[in-house]
């Protein structure tokens, strides 16, 4: 019924994942994306869900995480990028927020990522702040490339144009606990819940700090469903089934 669409899950345990895994499937967690975000840590996310049906991997480079020696990477993504258990390329994107000194190399990365997702027919899970725009100007000028929106915390404008590109919406736990205002909510309230995914972006570090795991999703589903005045099982279905159209799965 839930769907976890962005958890970073290299770095835990192994008893932490048997953990995790278990819980995911008492609470009715089908779906969970394990989301790379280096070269590194992507294979290590492709490899686990090799060996762990319920996860789907995710393979890129996150925006934190590019190196010059990225852009001379092209042959080792394409073979990543192209195994055929991949669903998607993320987490990938911009923070201009974070580090603006490195503006140049992180656009460069993130064009070389989106030219392959576009060329193997794959979404894009997409890391953007400070940079909505631009991004959005690159994004159209490759349609009919496709994704979604990672941890979603804007407006009512910003969910307007993602839609209107074609993307979904990603909602996830610091969605409610970081800057949560009336403004959030009433975008949140703007997204069809056909643009919708749930997401915890749960990490190692995270579970230490905050608790989050894959099983966190489902206080998302019922946050999200107070404020479309629906059910959370309605929130869960519609959302995975999104998450299904989005990879393309079965």
């Amino acid at each position: 019924m839930f769907s976890d669409s962005h958890s970073h899950l290299h770095g835990h345990t192994d008893d932490q994942m048997a953990s995790m895994l278990a819980e995911a499937q008492a609470k009715g967690v089908e779906i969970i994306v394990g989301v790379g975000n280096n070269l590194d840590t992507s294979e290590a996310a492709l490899d686990l869900a090799r060996r762990t049906p319920r996860i789907v991997p995710a393979v890129g480079i996150h925006p934190w995480q590019v190196t010059a020696s990225d852009l001379e990477s092209d042959a080792r993504l394409r073979q990543l990028f192209g195994q055929k258990e991949v669903v998607a390329i993320g987490e990938v994107g911009i923070d201009l927020e974070k580090d603006p000194s490195s503006a140049d190399l992180q656009w460069q990365v993130f064009r070389m990522q989106v030219r392959l997702a576009k060329e193997l027919s794959l979404p894009l899970m997409v890391h953007c702040r400070g940079a909505r725009d631009d991004m959005l100007d690159l994004l159209r000028k490759e349609v009919p490339v496709r994704g979604v929106l990672h941890g979603f915390s804007g407006t009512i404008a910003d969910v307007t144009l993602w839609i209107e590109l074609g993307f979904y919406i990603g909602i996830g736990v610091r969605t409610f606990t970081r800057n949560f205002n009336s403004e959030v909510e009433q975008a949140i309230r703007a997204i069809p819940l056909d643009r919708m995914l749930l997401e915890t972006d749960s990490s190692a570090n995270s579970l230490k700090s905050e608790g989050l795991q894959p099983t966190s999703v489902i206080a998302v589903a019922e946050n999200v469903a107070g404020i479309h005045e629906v059910t959370p099982e309605e929130v869960a279905l519609r959302t995975t089934s999104n998450l299904r159209t989005m990879l393309r799965l079965a």
